[in-house]
C-alpha cells in the first residue's frame, strides 16, 4: 500500500546556474562548480561526448570472453600503455588521450613515485602520488583528494585542449584513470599549476561543500506538476519505533514521470544504507543521522508525476513523508528522466566465474552512479572483479577496471567503513568481509554518456572456489523518454529479502598455545611475522600462524614457550604445509620433539597433529628452537615454515 503525508524539505536560495558543455570557456572553477551543481547531468550528451577509462588491468583479458581464463586475469598490476625513456629513467605512461577534455577521477592502490601530466605537449606538473592522493599538496585539499580505506582517490579536474598524457616513475602501479572527451567544439583552460592559486577560493568551497544547488523550499503530497525539476528529495519514517526497520525492509520507492515507472526500487538499497538502514553522507545520496534519507540527483518531470513510497504488505502503522524542493517550469521533454535499476542475484556459485548485470540501457543517457550490497559467507576476499562498461555497442568495453573495491575508490579488500561525497563503504559487517557490505560510487564529472546502449557489467570474482554468494544493485542513470533498463522486474517482497548470516566459525585448538603469540627470542636468518590465515577459512587455529620464510639451512628461529608448573607433558605441534615450504627440526628445553617435519604439501594446509613425543619440563619460559634442515625435491626453494600452534597437555 501506498502511504504519503506532507513532505518537508529546507533549501536555500538559488545559485547561478552552470554553462554546460559548449556554453563557454571550461576552467577549473566551472568543472569544480560543475561537481557541485549537478542540473546538467540531466541534458542530453551530446553526440560525440565520451567518457572512457585507462587501467592497470591484466592485458590477457583482450582476448575477449572466449576465453574465461584469460577474460578473468586477475594480474592487474603494473599494466601500461606503453614505458619511454625520460630525462631522469623510465616513464610509465597510464594515460594518453586527444582533447579537449578532462581527467575527472584518479585512484590507485599503492600511490608512489612521481606522476608526470603533459598537457598540450607541455610538462606542466610533476607531482609525488603518494601525496596527492593523501590531500598533501597544496591547492589540492581533501575530500578532492584522500586516501579512503587504503584506497588513493583524486576528484581535481585537470582540463587539456589537444592532448593528456600522464606517466609515472613507479613501474608496478595499480591504477585507474576516467577520462571525459568533450566535443571538438567545446573551448576548455588548459591546466597549470598556477591554476591552484589562482581558483584557491572556488577550490576552498569545494573542499567545504559549499558549492552545492539546492533550490527554494517546497510542500508536496508526492505528486509533481508538468515542467518541473525536483532539485533534491528526502524521505523521512514516522511510526512505532520497533516497527520501523521491519517495515522499510518491505518498502519501495516508486517514481512515475508521465506514463512511466522510472524508479522501482527498495527503499534501503535505493540510498544505499545496508539491510539495517546505516546512516551515511555522501553528496548526491545518503540517510542523515536523524534517520532521514535524502537524494540531490535531480529529477525532471516534463510531463509531470509523482514519487511514492510503497510497502509490500501490513505497513504497521509506519508512514513515510517525502519532501521536494522544486523548481517550477524548469525542463521541457527533451530532458532525460532520471532512473534507477534494481537487481538482485542470491544464491550465485563462485565457481565457474560470472558477472552480474547491472545495467543494459536502451536509448540515450548517461550513467550516473551504482551501489552494491553484498552477501558473502565467509571472511574471505569476495571483490576481484573488474568493472567493465560498454558504450553504443562496443565489443570491447571502454571501462575495464581492476577490482570491485577500486571501482568504489577503496583497495586491498581493506573493511574499513568511510563516507566521501562521491564513494563509500557504508557498511563492511565482518569479521574481515563477512557478512554484508554495502558500497556506492557516485558519477558526476565521469558520468558516463551514450546514445543508443549502456552495459555495465560487474564481475563476481571470489577467492574460495566453493561458496554462494548474493549480489544487489542499483544502477542509477538518466535516460530519454521510452529508455529501457533491460534489468527483471523487481522480486516479491519474500523473495528479496537478505538475512543476516550466523556468526563464522573459527577453529580454535583447546589449550594450545598459539605460534602467534609466542615472543620471538631470536632470529639466524630470514624474516618472520604473524601471517593472517582466515582466507582459508577454519583451517588454521585461530587464524593465524607465525611465519618464517626465506631461512638458509642451517638457520634457527628460537620461540619461547611458557610452562606455568614443572611435570611430565605430552608435545603436539601444528604446522603448515605448502609447496614453498622447507623441512624442520624442532627441540624445546634442548630435546628433541619427535622426527624431522617435512613442510611440503601441493597446497596450502594445515598439518595433521605432529606428535613431539613426551618430556619432563621445568617450570618457566623454555625455548622452542626450529632449525630448518633441507626441502623435498617437490619444494619450491624459499624453504618457508609456520608454526601454527604447541600444545602441552601435562600428565598425571
Amino acid at each position: 500500500m501506498v502511504r504519503r503525508s506532507p513532505g518537508w524539505l529546507v533549501g536555500c536560495a538559488l545559485l547561478g546556474a552552470v554553462p554546460a558543455q559548449g556554453e563557454g570557456r571550461l576552467d577549473l572553477s566551472t568543472m569544480l562548480l560543475r561537481q557541485a551543481r549537478v542540473d546538467w547531468l540531466w541534458r542530453a550528451p551530446a553526440a560525440d561526448e565520451r567518457c572512457v577509462q585507462f587501467s592497470s588491468y591484466d592485458r590477457r583479458s583482450d582476448g575477449g570472453p572466449e576465453d574465461p581464463g584469460a577474460w578473468y586475469a586477475n594480474n592487474d598490476r603494473g599494466n601500461y600503455l606503453r614505458v619511454e625513456r625520460g630525462p631522469d629513467g623510465a616513464e610509465h605512461v597510464l594515460v594518453d588521450v586527444q582533447g579537449p577534455g578532462c581527467l575527472a577521477r584518479l585512484w590507485s592502490a599503492n600511490p608512489s613515485g612521481t606522476l608526470h601530466f603533459d598537457v598540450d605537449g607541455e610538462r606542466v606538473w610533476s607531482v609525488d602520488f603518494a601525496k596527492l592522493c593523501a590531500g598533501a599538496i597544496e591547492g589540492v585539499p581533501a575530500p578532492l583528494a584522500a586516501m579512503r580505506a587504503r584506497g588513493g582517490n583524486v576528484y581535481l579536474p585537470i582540463l587539456f585542449a589537444q592532448r593528456l598524457e600522464v606517466s609515472s616513475t613507479q613501474a608496478d602501479l595499480y591504477y585507474l584513470a576516467d577520462v571525459v572527451r568533450f566535443p571538438e567544439a567545446v573551448e576548455v583552460e588548459s591546466f597549470a599549476p598556477a591554476q591552484l592559486r589562482e581558483h584557491r577560493g572556488v577550490i576552498a568551497q569545494a573542499a567545504a561543500g559549499e558549492l552545492e544547488q539546492d533550490g527554494w523550499m517546497s510542500t508536496w503530497y508526492g505528486e509533481v506538476p508538468a515542467r518541473s525539476l525536483v532539485r533534491a528529495m528526502s524521505v523521512s519514517v514516522e511510526g512505532p519505533a520497533a516497527a520501523q526497520l521491519e517495515v522499510l525492509r518491505r518498502a519501495r520507492l516508486v517514481v512515475r514521470c508521465g506514463a512511466e515507472t522510472t524508479v522501482d526500487v527498495p527503499v534501503l538499497a535505493f540510498f544505499a544504507t545496508g539491510p539495517d538502514g546505516a546512516a551515511w553522507e555522501g553528496a548526491l545520496l545518503g540517510r542523515w543521522s536523524q534517520g532521514v534519507f535524502y537524494s540531490k540527483f535531480p529529477m525532471p518531470f516534463p510531463d509531470g508525476g509523482s514519487i511514492d513510497v510503497v510497502v509490500d504488505g501490513d505497513d504497521r502503522g509506519v508512514s513515510f513523508k517525502i519532501g521536494l524542493s522544486v523548481a517550477l517550469d524548469a525542463v521541457n521533454e527533451q530532458a532525460l528522466r532520471f532512473r534507477a535499476g534494481y537487481h538482485l542475484v542470491k544464491g550465485q556459485p563462485t565457481r565457474p566465474f560470472s558477472e552480474h548485470r547491472v545495467l543494459a540501457a536502451r536509448g540515450r543517457g548517461r550513467l550516473v552512479g551504482c551501489s552494491l550490497l553484498v552477501r558473502n559467507p565467509t571472511r574471505v576476499w569476495w571483490g576481484e572483479g573488474d568493472e567493465k562498461i560498454y558504450v553504443d555497442g562496443e565489443e570491447a568495453p571502454s571501462w575495464f577496471g581492476t577490482g570491485t573495491e577500486d571501482y568504489f575508490g577503496y583497495a586491498w579488500c581493506d573493511p574499513t567503513p568511510f563516507e566521501a561525497p562521491f564513494h563509500a563503504q557504508v557498511q563492511c559487517e565482518g569479521p574481515i568481509n563477512y557478512g554484508f557490505t554495502q558500497l556506492h560510487r557516485t558519477h558526476v564529472l565521469d558520468s558516463v554518456p551514450f546514445q543508443r546502449a549502456l552495459r555495465f557489467d560487474l564481475e563476481r570474482w571470489h577467492w574460495v572456489p566453493d561458496a554462494v554468494v548474493d549480489y544487489e544493485t542499483v544502477a542509477y542513470w538518466y535516460g530519454d523518454a521510452g529508455a529501457t533498463s533491460g534489468l527483471p522486474p523487481v522480486p516479491s517482497v519474500e523473495e528479496r529479502q537478505l538475512e543476516h548470516l550466523p556468526v563464522p566459525r573459527m577453529r580454535i585448538v583447546a589449550g594450545a598455545l598459539e605460534g602467534e603469540t609466542l615472543s620471538v627470542r631470536s632470529c639466524s636468518g630470514g624474516t618472520h611475522e604473524v601471517q593472517n590465515l582466515s582466507f582459508f577459512e577454519g583451517k588454521f587455529s585461530r587464524d593465524a600462524h607465525r611465519w618464517w620464510r626465506d631461512g638458509a639451512v642451517g638457520d634457527r628461529l628460537v620461540l619461547e614457550v611458557p610452562v606455568r608448573r614443572a611435570g611430565d607433558y605430552r608435545v603436539t605441534l601444528g604446522w603448515t604445509q605448502a609447496n614453498d615450504f622447507g623441512k624442520v627440526r624442532a627441540t624445546l628445553a634442548g630435546r628433541p620433539l619427535g622426527e624431522v617435519f617435512n613442510g611440503y604439501a601441493p597446497a596450502v594446509q594445515p598439518s595433521a597433529p605432529f606428535d613431539g613425543g613426551t618430556l619432563t619440563l621445568s617450570e618457566g619460559t623454555q625455548p622452542l628452537v626450529l632449525e630448518l634442515v633441507g626441502r623435498d625435491p617437490r619444494a619450491l626453494p624459499r624453504m618457508m615454515v609456520g608454526l601454527d600452534y604447541v600444545k602441552l597437555e601435562a600428565l598425571k
